[in-house]
């Protein structure tokens, strides 16, 4: 993990050092505290920075939880839940979701160990969206399922690298209640999509959600 200063990730960000330091508190950044002040991991910053996340704060966790359930299984959901889908559009949704996960890279030598703990998600899982990727990702993509993110970094040696082998997601609440296993909700899978660099990867996923979201609006509106 590469650190680097509240005011550097200001400037990357192009907002303030006191909203870099409230991202930080609300969990849209990750970093952490040192001898009083906050650093800011390098990698949160640059993801925010590359996928334009919007701004105002995040979506909860209970409203991220029944909007994924809702376009995964095209069910009807309270008012607050239709309310967000309704007026959303996917652009924005899937940025909305996934301003409230975080990703942190690993390498690691036990690939096999944590395929066992994790639910996969992402290109990893993206024949869930009727899709197709030549060849298989270099990049295992995941939620955790069965153990905590501290145990499985001992258990499989997982080494911190932005461009290893191993992508966990993480909700920015620590609960993982949401996540489904085997392989995530077919709408947090084309979340995840949406938000991968690779562009095949990336279109999949808004034009999947987009679908979700269609057919979800024609059965309840």
């Amino acid at each position: 993990m590469v650190d680097i200063a509240v005011r550097e990730a200001a400037k990357r960000l192009e907002v303030s050092d006191q909203r870099v330091r409230d991202m930080l508190r609300s969990g849209e950044l990750t970093g952490r505290q040192l001898a009083g002040h906050w650093i800011v991991d390098l990698g949160s910053v640059q993801e925010r920075a590359r996928l334009g996340f919007p701004h105002g704060r995040p979506w909860s966790e209970r409203t991220v939880k029944y909007v994924i359930a809702a376009l995964s299984y095209g069910t009807g959901a309270d008012a607050k839940t239709q309310r967000r889908i309704m007026t959303t559009e996917t652009g924005e949704l899937w940025r909305k979701i996934a301003q409230t996960i975080e990703i942190r890279g690993f390498s690691t030598r036990n690939i096999g160990l944590v395929r066992n703990q994790v639910s996969l998600t992402g290109e990893s899982a993206i024949d869930v969206l009727g899709e197709r990727l030549v060849g298989e990702s270099s990049t295992l993509h995941g939620y955790l399922t069965g153990c905590t993110l501290e145990d499985l970094i001992d258990d499989a040696g997982l080494v911190d690298d932005l461009n290893g082998n191993v992508a966990i997601y993480t909700p920015s609440s620590g609960s993982s209640t949401w996540v489904s296993t085997g392989i995530a909700q077919r709408a947090l899978v084309a979340v995840d999509c949406a938000r991968a660099a690779p562009t095949r990867v990336h279109s999949a996923g808004v034009r999947a959600l987009d679908q979700m979201r269609a057919e979800w609006l024609t059965r309840n509106t």
